[in-house]
């Protein structure tokens, strides 16, 4: 086998171990027997576990954040954006389960924990940036205005990672009816919003 495909096999396998045992249960003897090669020849390749894992946790994280900021950045704004967006964090969640997994089962790992808050925040400040160039001057007035739609950005992405994490343990349920459940929770919410419509006590 060529070097190259070595290495996309043993983070193939690596995937699959980290996604059902965790981080810290899972050990490079597992990695090397999914992968049907020696552990010796993982170190050609990573020097340790936590290399191996930071190999993956940079990909994944690297295409959610790649395939969502771009999708919201591409999208017409307003109903068609969120919907957008929403619907490419589900379809990645979808096609890429054992990524997802991975992240989702490693959460109180330091290194895991961090790169999450970066995708939050990455993607919570792209949504930020278009809402306040692009939402009408009735959805928030005045000089909170700005933390306003930052506070707003941050409940969306919030929610559908929540969303994301209770579909993981539901896959029966199809992610159009996700998408319809969440577009009737965060729309229809934005919606009244850009009428000058608020909660009050």
């Amino acid at each position: 086998m060529a070097a190259a495909d070595r290495r996309e096999a043993i983070l193939a396998a690596a995937l699959d171990a980290f996604a059902t045992g965790g981080y810290h249960e899972t050990s490079l003897e597992d990695v090397a027997e999914r992968a049907g090669i020696s552990k010796a020849l993982i170190y050609e390749h990573f020097p340790s576990k936590r290399d191996l894992f930071g190999a993956l946790l940079d990909t994944y994280v690297g295409e959610l954040m790649h395939r969502v900021v771009g999708t919201i950045t591409a999208a017409e704004p307003g109903e068609e954006r969120l919907r957008a967006g929403i619907e490419s964090f589900l379809a990645f969640v979808e096609e890429r389960r054992e990524a997802w997994r991975m992240l989702v089962r490693n959460v109180s790992d330091p290194e895991i924990a961090a790169a999450l808050e970066r995708l939050r925040h990455e993607v919570a400040g792209s949504i930020t940036v278009l809402m306040a160039e692009e939402a009408p001057p009735e959805l928030y007035t005045g000089v909170g205005r700005e933390q306003a739609i930052t506070l707003v950005a941050e409940q969306i992405v919030g929610a559908v990672q929540a969303l994301a994490n209770w579909w993981d343990e539901n896959r029966e349920v199809p992610r159009e009816r996700l998408l319809e459940i969440a577009m009737d929770f965060m729309w229809l919410g934005m919606d009244r919003l850009g009428e000058g419509r608020r909660w009050s006590r």
